[in-house]
């Protein structure tokens, strides 16, 4: 698959007519982190005009090439043919990455190791998709950081999808890299291509051009360069027109008249339409004697395989299949150096003069032999997938052989596809449907959902059934619907109550059905009271196994939104979370960290949310990385800590909206409006918001009334108190409706009483406190009665709304509210100045600006220091910090640096570019008046020392 680099190959077209090209070209990579995709149709010049460029280039630069088979690869075989040459280890002995320890493998370029294995063992997880993208980015990077990179791909048309898709991953990011990347692609109608080449081709680092035919001129220049003189204009003209100026039949059409004018009395211009017509006969391989016809399909089909395989394939020994391969190159048809035909129209010709039904015949065979040497089931997939109709038996095989390989590699797609054709011979296969549901889970959903379907329709023991349950489940969480899911959980659990015995194993497949109940019954409004009612008895399981665990962490979750009191549901909850064999990422954490949070119990939440973070991030799981990060700015908005939460709010979005493109999601915009609102960029918060497009928002339990409350917010600072009482009263609405008891799980109430506070009409705002009363103190944490305290007296008039206030301040004071302390501290001030008291409204908008500052609370920093100038006061010191400055982004930028990260460590772990990293610490030292990188530990020990 390599293809030739440097001057004009052994037969090939003279470079002619290209001049222009060649300039646009050379001007467009005088940049950095470039590409150009050279289009047009078979034998128009796209390879020879690479070649040209590639000249050009190779210096000092590194070269690495590829050509894509026609035949297809497995994923990520045309990376694998861009890098084989740098023999990178890839596998030892015993099957295991043993890739680590080489210096281009260090880092996060390690998780490229399952793309560039050349043959995976399926014998452990799937590979995730991203991560091992971020890798080959990684290993790119370490290669371009060493000297000029230069990355050239033939024949794109027919690269892999998992190559593809990651060269279109490089190319968003080559702008920061000293690589290059020559692409060309035939234009001639087939297949529908992959949107990643349209989004290729529209980069902005990416010059596309498309490459015509030559004028007749062109054609006289190459004529002349082909027969070492200058042809008569008449036969320039004609051998244009019949050629219609494509290089390589101008070139085929030379060699013919060049035997021709070896006979004397020769009118060139006459025979030439006849010529034209032996030409295409001619690379039809018209003439060929039988034997010699047979190895030339054989090698057609498997290009460039050995001539022991070739010549199996044509019936043939390897004796007289070397002779036949011999006569094919003589003719022109075969390179000199290889089985590979001189042009692949040369080779299409070949098939196409063979009868369909014996073509198909030749890549059946031509696969049995594959699967019978032993070659990687890769190869043997790729000709599979190119038969028509339904496998065999054992192809079936194969095809679920390569299926898993390319799990491994992180291509479900390419999986699916294998599984796809295995689905013909086995359409009833529960297996093999429920294999393919696994890898469609990310990609098509509601397919993947299709298949489980159809296996939950076929007759099936109770332990299978359960099992595809659970599956389906899970991915109708990824298709954002699980009322289904609920239904067949529940039903499963009925029918499957007597069927199920009393061992170790069924006990443990029980409650990892009454689990998954919870988590689909939580997951959207509608079925909340049900699950509630199912659980309303039911003794919570001891949780001494991992599936116990994650029972328990659901159940207080669900308790929690139930309104149970805090005492009760808080001990099963820090179970959870000191169990060490949680896994990563599982609803047990989930759960649990819902009731502890909310119950104010911060930090083992934050150190579990903080360890699954850094876990992922040094796996490369971007996806499961954002989602981990939004929940902690959740969690650190709740804490009081406006700054860190903007830099995981900001992570999470740059990363699932920005990189990973996730339309429907939602967390990751109001997780980052929302520390915005309190950053006093309101707007942008509000920019944010106006993003989401989630279909059937409004059923979903936390998504939806989390939305609410960011959108109340928001409203709310940008002083329109109306509309924010529109989202905050629906989201009030939205709870009872769904049978949330909850009052911190969305606090609507509490932003509604202030903001009937602040239109004057206390008597509605009194409503609402007095409609949550019960529920505050049944969950009885001194935040939630602090909160209700508040509300209360920001709505009641004179000495008692002053008593009030007081008594909020004073019972949010030592909690982790420190921004609803602040609050009370601000309104209480503000209470004070109104009749009279300057000096007992000095002192407490003065507690409010400090607790304010050491949260991160521009806006009510805004608000509180107007107030204290009314008052006669003044700051004993001052409320701004060029920390206070600095972005999200930087933010975590600034701080992984003062821990000692490399920008290199850094980028790694924030999925950033190092050049971004770079232009992040560059605007962090200004901000903070600094030069050097030594100086930021110190720059920032003001900021940990308020914020401990």
């Amino acid at each position: 698959m390599a293809l030739l680099s440097g001057a004009e190959a052994e037969g090939e077209p003279r470079l002619v007519g290209r001049d222009l090209e060649l300039s646009l070209i050379h001007e467009h990579l005088s940049c950095s982190g470039r590409a150009v995709l050279l289009r047009g149709t078979a034998g128009i010049g796209k390879t020879r005009l690479m070649r040209a460029v590639l000249t050009g280039l190779a210096g000092d630069a590194q070269v690495l090439t590829a050509k894509c088979a026609e035949s297809g690869s497995g994923p990520y075989g045309t990376v694998r043919a861009l890098f084989g040459a740098l023999g990178l280890p890839a596998r030892s002995a015993e099957g295991a990455d043993d890739g680590a320890g080489h210096p281009l493998l260090r880092g996060s370029a390690r998780l490229a190791l399952p793309a560039l294995a050349p043959d995976r063992t399926p014998d452990g997880a799937p590979a995730d998709g991203y991560a091992v993208m971020h890798g080959l980015y990684w290993l790119t990077a370490g290669l371009a950081a060493e000297r000029p990179l230069v990355l050239a791909v033939d024949d794109l048309q027919w690269c892999d999808e998992a190559s593809l898709r990651w060269l279109g991953f490089l190319l968003r990011r080559a702008e920061d890299l000293r690589v290059v990347l020559l692409l060309t692609l035939r234009t001639e109608t087939g297949p529908p291509l992959p949107d990643v080449l349209d989004e290729m081709a529209d980069a902005a680092g990416c010059l596309t051009v498309d490459v015509e035919p030559l004028p007749e001129k062109a054609v006289g220049d190459l004529l002349t360069a082909a027969l070492g003189t200058a042809p008569a204009p008449g036969l320039v003209a004609t051998c244009a027109e019949l050629t219609g100026g494509t290089p390589f039949l101008v070139q085929l059409m030379a060699d013919g008249i060049r035997e021709l004018s070896a006979l004397s009395g020769v009118d060139h211009a006459a025979v030439l339409d006849g010529l034209g017509h032996r030409v295409v006969a001619r690379h039809r391989i018209d003439g060929l004697a039988p034997d010699r016809l047979a190895v030339a399909r054989a090698a057609a089909v498997l290009e460039g395989h050995d001539i022991e395989t070739v010549a199996a394939l044509a019936g043939t020994r390897p004796g007289p299949a070397c002779g036949a391969v011999e006569d094919l190159r003589a003719a022109g048809l075969l390179r000199p150096d290889s089985l590979e035909y001189r042009h692949d129209l040369i080779r299409d010709a070949v098939l196409n003069a063979t009868p369909y039904s014996e073509r198909t015949a030749l890549r059946a065979r031509a696969a049995g032999l594959l699967n019978d040497s032993g070659r990687p089931t890769e190869e043997v997939a790729a000709q599979l997938m190119l038969l028509p109709g339904v496998p065999e038996p054992w192809m079936v095989t194969v095809l679920r052989a390569a299926a898993l390989g390319a799990e491994q590699r992180g291509a479900p797609a390419a999986a699916a596809q294998y599984l796809g054709r295995a689905l013909r011979h086995a359409p009833d296969d529960v297996e093999l449907l429920s294999v393919s549901a696994r890898t469609l889970v990310h990609s098509d959903p509601r397919a993947a959902l299709r298949h489980l379907e159809h296996a939950l329709s076929l007759d099936t023991d109770p332990r299978t059934r359960c099992l595809l349950v659970l599956q389906y489940a899970v991915t109708s969480l990824a298709a954002q619907n699980s009322l289904r899911a609920f239904e067949l959980v529940d039903q499963a659990l009925e029918s499957t109550g007597t069927e199920l015995g009393d061992s170790p194993a069924d006990r443990a497949l029980r409650t990892r059905m009454e689990a998954m109940l919870l988590v689909s019954g939580l997951d959207e409004k509608s079925t909340l009271r049900r699950v509630g009612e199912r659980f309303r008895d039911q003794a919570p399981p001891r949780g001494e196994t991992a599936e116990e665990r994650q029972q328990l962490g659901m159940l207080a979750a669900l308790r929690t939104l139930q309104g149970r009191p805090a005492a009760e549901v808080v001990p099963a909850a820090a179970h959870v979370l000191r169990a060490g064999d949680v896994g990563l990422g599982g609803w047990a954490v989930l759960g649990a960290s819902v009731a502890l949070y909310l119950a104010d119990e911060i930090e083992p939440v934050d150190t579990v949310l903080t360890t699954l973070l850094e876990h992922a991030r040094g796996r490369g799981e971007a996806w499961t990385a954002a989602l981990v990060a939004s929940t902690r700015a959740q969690v650190r908005l709740w804490a009081g800590d406006v700054g860190q939460s903007l830099s995981d709010g900001q992570f999470s979005f740059d990363v699932l909206i920005r990189e990973l493109r996730v339309r429907t999601a939602v967390t990751p915009y109001y997780s980052l409006a929302l520390p915005l609102v309190h950053r006093g960029e309101a707007h942008r918060a509000q920019e944010v918001l106006d993003l989401v497009a989630r279909p059937r928002l409004d059923q979903f339990t936390i998504e939806h009334h989390s939305y609410l409350m960011a959108r109340g917010r928001v409203r709310a600072a940008l002083g329109d108190l109306e509309g924010a009482l529109e989202h905050l009263l629906r989201c009030g609405e939205s709870l009872d409706e769904a049978g949330i008891a909850h009052p911190l799980f969305a606090p609507w109430w509490f932003d509604a009483g202030l903001a009937f506070a602040g239109l004057g009409r206390p008597g509605e705002g009194l409503d609402v406190a007095e409609r949550v009363a019960a529920s505050v103190e049944r969950w009885g944490t001194a935040r939630a009665r602090g909160m209700l305290t508040l509300v209360r007296g920001a709505l009641t008039p004179g000495d008692a709304g002053v008593e009030l206030l007081g008594e909020s301040a004073r019972v949010l004071d030592g909690t982790p509210g420190r921004l609803e302390h602040a609050r009370a501290e601000y309104l209480l001030g503000r209470r004070l100045l109104d009749r009279g008291d300057t000096e007992g409204a000095r002192e407490r908008l003065r507690r409010a600006i400090d607790r304010a500052v050491l949260c991160g609370d521009r806006l009510l920093l805004s608000r509180a220091r107007p107030a204290l100038a009314a008052a006669g006061g003044r700051l004993r010191r001052g409320t701004a910090s060029p920390v206070d400055s600095l972005s999200g982004s930087e933010r975590q930028v600034a701080e992984r640096a003062a821990g000692g990260a490399t920008n290199r460590e850094i980028a790694e772990a924030m999925f950033l570019s190092q050049r971004t990293v770079e232009f992040h610490l560059t605007s962090v030292y200004r901000k903070l008046g600094i030069r050097r990188r030594q100086e930021l530990t110190e720059a920032l020990s003001g900021l940990r020392n308020q914020e401990s």
